[in-house]
């Protein structure tokens, strides 16, 4: 019997556009009504995910910053931060590397510095405020998670791997979208962040159901006994799931908790 469903959000449960499913309202009251514990894993901080669950956020579950931050409903129930020392390393590669942004989520806010154009449109969709600084060294927060955005692609144009040379023995650091890669403390992730979900609800991997499309997602694929991979998502992805779900665009996770879980 499954008792706690995760999801990915961005590729996974909203569409393009950035919308929940047409039913999803109706599943998710479903679920809950049956006791099965509903939870979003996100590269999002909290702030950028609230605003599509605003209604549900007390009958919820949040993985947040690709697993740095845990809520329960709107409990911070597990936070960890990437020392102040690596964080200003980051800052200072990504400046010396050139032609590539980076966002840090704090405890207090978001921080951008002088970013491309292109990019503030991005941070749009995914952060409902960010605070401008001339400096990110300058900071006086803690860090969950450092973006950092190419729009050449992080994956094809270099600079995942150069921030893996420099930082990969000291942070987690993921391939998180087409455009993006994140750096967490060492040993953070998706997959920890479900992990903190199953061993406070007392859930077992044979009682989890996960959904996700790209690299980040698939240490928590492998927290789950049933784990769809989205039929977007990169070949390597898939070969860490068990099934795959119909798209975002085609509401394919609803589709598949409506044949798995709730018929």
């Amino acid at each position: 019997m499954i008792k706690l469903i995760v999801t990915d959000l961005d590729g996974t449960l909203l569409s393009n556009k950035k919308k929940t499913p047409a039913d999803f309202d109706e599943v998710f009251n479903n679920l809950y009504e049956k006791g099965i514990k509903f939870a979003v894993a996100t590269g999002r901080n909290f702030e950028g995910v609230e605003k599509y669950f605003k209604d549900k956020i007390d009958k919820m579950y949040f993985i947040c910053d690709n697993g740095a931050f845990v809520m329960e409903h709107d409990k911070l129930i597990n936070g960890i931060t990437i020392s102040r020392d690596l964080a200003h390393k980051i800052f200072k590669a990504v400046k010396s590397y050139g032609n590539i942004d980076v966002i840090a989520c704090g405890k207090k806010g978001t921080y951008r510095t002088h970013c491309l154009p292109q990019t503030e449109e991005v941070l749009k969709d995914f952060y409902t405020q960010t605070i401008f600084v001339d400096d990110m060294c300058d900071i006086d927060d803690d860090f969950f998670k450092i973006s950092i955005n190419d729009f050449n692609n992080p994956l094809k144009s270099g600079s995942y791997q150069y921030i893996v040379d420099n930082f990969g023995d000291f942070l987690s650091i993921n391939a998180s979208g087409d455009i993006w890669m994140d750096a967490m403390a060492k040993g953070i992730s998706k997959g920890v962040g479900v992990e903190t979900l199953q061993k406070l609800l007392g859930i077992t991997k044979q009682e989890t159901m996960v959904f996700g499309d790209y690299y980040n997602d698939i240490s928590m694929l492998n927290k789950a006994e049933f784990s769809f991979a989205m039929a977007t998502a990169p070949d390597d992805v898939k070969a860490h799931s068990k099934y795959i779900a119909d798209t975002c665009e085609n509401q394919g996770v609803t589709k598949a908790i409506k044949e798995y879980v709730l018929k």
